[in-house]
Parts: C-alpha cells; structure tokens; sequence
C-alpha cells in the first residue's frame, strides 16, 4: 500500500518510525487503536510488521474508513472500523478495554485545542499496564526570532530529498498560512498536556516542525 498523501519528504521516514516503535514496544498479541486512522496506512505499516497485532480503527469520514476496510483487506480479522468524531470522543462506540498502545497520526492539528486535550485524557485512560501513546504530528512554530533557523531546516530539507516540507517568507506569512482551520499546537502545550492527563511525556523524533510524541502512564 502505497502512502495516499505524500505531502512531505520526511513523512513516509517518520510514519515508518511509529509503526516500528508500536510493533517492538507491544509485548505478544494486543489491541491497538487508531485515532484518526483515515484510510489506513499506518495500520498497514503496523500489521506488515506484526500479523499478529488487531488495530481498531476511528475515523468520522465514512469514505475514508470504507477505503482503509478495503486496504486492509487481507488483515480483515484483525482491523476494526469504527465511524466517530475525535472532537466527541466520549460519543465514539470504541470498545471499552485496556489498550497496548494507542496512537494518531497528522490527526490532531484539525481538532481545537480544547478536543485535543480530551483527546490525551481519553487515551490515557484507556492505556492498559504498560501501554504508551504515541502522538505524531505538526508543532506550532512561536518564535519569530528564530524562525530563519526554521526556514534554514526547510531549505535543507528540499535540498536534500528534492521537495519541501513547507515554505513561508516570514513569521507573519506563516501564521497567516496556518489559517483558522489548521490548529497545530505548540511543543510545549504538549509537554504539558501529557503530565496533567498522567502521561510522562518524550520527544521521540523531530524533522522540521513535524514531531512524534510519546506518552507512558505514570
């Protein structure tokens, strides 16, 4: 299965870091979940390296969960789609067991911040012993007198693999770019959302400004 977004270079490394790192920390069978499992590319990566895993899936787009059914096709005992808002989660019909890990993927700069807390707190009471969450995602750049540095990592970025992660002329221009719609949230909201849901937090992986987050139950 082919990546369906390819929106940046870094992005297939970085999605293959998270399958690696759910596929060696779960212990023996389990159950993972997905939010935001959109067409279900990273369970693919996930269940190509472990057969032996189940991934339930959540997704509010209907179309994007028929198509990841399909994709996953040859895993269909051990892929469960389930249809929910993330910005609802206590409404979304998801099994009520302890999960071995549970992660999201380019999912959380869509929900206001107020969801994406609920978000953590949801996952983190769902964690079964010694289970982690993994939450990989874009990271609101704050600084605009650093933010040469930033544009200086884009450009190598673009140098190095041949297409750009993102682009903007200034601080201003990117923040305008970010619109109303495209919510990332800063590093350092995350760090301290984990510990208030009982989470001890870790940057794991950063390229550019797209970060991969983990969080294990204190």
């Amino acid at each position: 299965m082919d990546d369906p977004v390819k929106r940046h270079p870094t992005r297939t490394e970085q999605l293959d870091i998270l399958a690696t790192l759910v596929s060696e920390t779960v212990q023996g069978d389990g159950t993972i979940l997905d939010l935001g499992c959109g067409v279900g590319y990273v369970a693919h990566l996930i269940l190509e390296k472990r057969d032996n895993l189940s991934i339930i899936g959540v997704d509010r787009n209907a179309n994007a969960l028929q198509q990841a059914r399909e994709n996953l096709a040859g895993y269909k005992s051990q892929f469960l789609a389930i249809e929910g808002d993330l910005e609802n989660i206590a409404a979304c019909k998801i099994p009520e067991q302890p999960y071995r890990a549970i992660y999201t993927a380019l999912t959380f700069h869509d929900l206001p911040d107020a969801a994406k807390r609920h978000v953590i707190d949801y996952a983190a009471s769902r964690l079964g012993p010694d289970g982690v969450f993994l939450l990989y995602d874009r990271i609101r750049l704050d600084a605009a007198p650093l933010f040469p540095l930033q544009q200086s990592i884009w450009s190598r970025i673009e140098l190095v693999h041949g297409t750009a992660m993102r682009t903007a002329d200034s601080f201003e221009s990117y923040l305008e770019d970010l619109g109303t719609d495209n919510r990332p949230a800063r590093l350092t909201d995350y760090l301290s959302w984990f510990p208030e849901a009982g989470l001890v937090p870790q940057l794991l992986h950063l390229h550019g400004n797209v970060a991969l987050i983990g969080g294990a139950k204190t």
